[in-house]
């Protein structure tokens, strides 16, 4: 019978500790254990945990609070606080195998590979060959289905084993208690074959879990980027640049529609250009529309914030009438002059800090 694999398969599944668990040493203090496991949440957090994956970083901090609470109060803290550091790894590595899938995105060959590499550790720890021609999904839906036999193959021996459990049983009680010592050994056997049973499942479930979410996050993540990019074909350099956010969300910035000094009117010419702006929302109706309007930092702020609030407004409602869409389907912000994307100290830059920028946003997490 195949060994039972617990310490490898928790080895290649768990996620991997924060940068303050590296060198944590078990004669540590719970203070000190209470202090790691903090700084490995705060890393979390800077990395976006609470926004990107926010299901992590709240367990995580649920289980500091109750660590920190236990710490204060000078009891047996142990159990409490390895589950705060298991936590606390978990929203920490989940955040960066975020990060590392968005930085590789356009990288499909890179990957790829990844996406193999995850299939080969898998099947290493479960004891199968892989196919060298194999790759990809075929892969991946080799290494569940000899999973899968697996699992029928411990089925059997437990249930056999079972049988034969059941067999002695009643022979002791026939009065053959000398046989004590070989039903013990059965048992044990048995348990064991259950154990692997469930491990066997364990590791199945994972690894199509695994495969399936990387798969339709890397095809998710291509389409929305080859829509991107022909709805940038829409638009000229002097009318507007589109791109795709890190959040998945599709920015317009309308480089082309400019308003009088002081005035939130908009000019018949850029009809247009609004045309094309509103072919944008129509190609994404998945994405709530927001207008944002933004100023330089001449003048109050105060000033500059109502103006870019009532040119976005503007925008807005010529959109919302293209779409035969009512006004208040498109929100309107005045970022004023808090958001620029240059220097406001030249001419130039203060021009480029005057502009109208269409936000196609993509649902959160917990939204």
């Amino acid at each position: 019978m195949r060994p039972v694999l617990t310490a490898a398969v928790f080895a290649v599944f768990a996620i991997p500790a924060g940068d303050a668990f590296a060198a944590a040493d078990v004669a540590a203090t719970p203070a000190q254990r209470a202090a790691a496991i903090a700084a490995t949440l705060a890393q979390a957090k800077e990395l976006g945990a609470d926004k990107r994956c926010p299901d992590d970083y709240r367990a995580a901090e649920a289980a500091n609070n109750a660590a920190v609470g236990c710490v204060a109060g000078g009891g047996d803290c142990d159990g409490t606080l390895a589950a705060a550091e298991l936590a606390a790894a978990r929203a920490l590595g989940r955040i960066r195998f975020i990060e590392d899938l968005r930085s590789a995105r356009h990288d499909w060959q890179e990957a790829a590979v990844r996406y193999d590499r995850l299939v080969g550790r898998i099947a290493t720890v479960a004891g199968l060959a892989i196919d060298p021609e194999l790759v990809g999904e075929a892969a991946g839906r080799r290494v569940l289905a000899d999973l899968d036999r697996e699992m029928t193959a411990l089925r059997i021996r437990a249930d056999s084993l079972e049988a034969v459990n059941r067999g002695f049983g009643a022979w002791v009680e026939g009065g053959r208690a000398a046989q004590d010592s070989t039903i013990a050994e059965l048992r044990r056997e048995l348990t064991a074959a259950r154990h692997a049973l469930w491990e066997s499942q364990l590791r199945a479930g994972v690894a199509e879990a695994d495969l399936s979410a990387v798969a339709s996050r890397e095809t998710l993540v291509e389409d929305r980027e080859a829509e991107v990019r022909r709805l940038g074909q829409l638009f000229t350099p002097q009318e507007g640049l589109v791109w795709l956010t890190p959040d998945g969300d599709v920015r317009v910035r309308l480089t082309g529609l400019k308003f009088a000094s002081g005035n939130a009117w908009l000019n018949p010419k850029y009809d247009p250009l609004l045309d094309k702006a509103a072919e944008a929302i129509r190609r994404f109706p998945d994405l709530a529309p927001v207008v944002e309007g933004h100023t330089d930092d001449t003048g109050p702020r105060a000033a500059n914030q109502k103006l870019s609030l009532a040119r976005a407004q503007a925008v807005a409602a010529a959109l919302a009438k293209r779409l035969d869409a009512p006004a208040a389907s498109l929100s309107a912000l005045g970022m004023g002059p808090d958001q620029p994307v240059a220097p406001n100290a030249t001419e130039e830059g203060k021009a480029l800090n005057r502009r109208i920028e269409l936000v196609l946003k993509a649902a959160r997490d917990g939204n």
